[in-house]
């Protein structure tokens, strides 16, 4: 370990294995997750740094009240009103092949489909009729062409998003427009 040409390689190993570790979650899902569909309501912006993508609205990011675990709903005060809090969100298939939200909790389903998003507590908790939730699946990036051609189509039909899910992580993988 005095070796001073060993030093470098590890300098430089380091960032290396940090940049791998972090694309594990989204390549593994990608690759194990299991398949749903969400219903979406796309807008087309264009970023100067990023491109054009399509920017994506989903039902599942607004709850019910009723729908969010009692536990969470008694850790909201009013200093933390505004912020984000880490929760799962169980998901069920309806008739037509769509996932709903079943329940928000803030513990880790065993089992089942569930995503982890963020929620953001309401200012007014006792009048709020509906509770945001993150996700991280907000933008499809496509060419500019695509996406001005995904933006006209669904203005006139609805769109799905199709996503792969393993263990709370979720990945975009394709928008489809019915």
């Amino acid at each position: 370990m005095s070796n001073p040409s060993f030093r470098p390689l590890i300098v430089f190993s380091i960032p290396v294995l940090i940049l791998l570790i972090l694309a594990f979650p989204p390549v593994w899902t990608t690759m194990t997750g299991d398949v749903i569909k969400i219903k979406t309501a796309p807008v087309d912006p264009t970023d100067l740094f990023r491109g054009s993508y399509v920017a994506l609205k989903y039902e599942i990011e607004s709850v019910k009240p009723s729908q969010v675990d009692d536990s969470i709903k008694t850790e909201f005060n009013t200093r933390n009103m505004g912020d984000y809090k880490k929760v799962y969100v169980r998901l069920k298939q309806n008739a037509d092949g769509l996932y709903a939200v079943d329940y928000v909790t803030k513990e880790k389903p065993g089992e089942g489909v569930y995503l982890r998003g963020e929620l953001e507590v309401p200012y007014d908790l006792q009048n709020a009729k509906t509770i945001q939730i993150k996700y991280g699946l907000d933008n499809y990036f496509a060419s500019e062409e695509k996406a001005k051609e995904m933006e006209k189509e669904a203005l006139a039909n609805p769109s799905v998003a199709v996503v792969k899910v393993r263990n709370g992580h979720v990945v975009l993988t394709d928008i489809i427009i019915e």
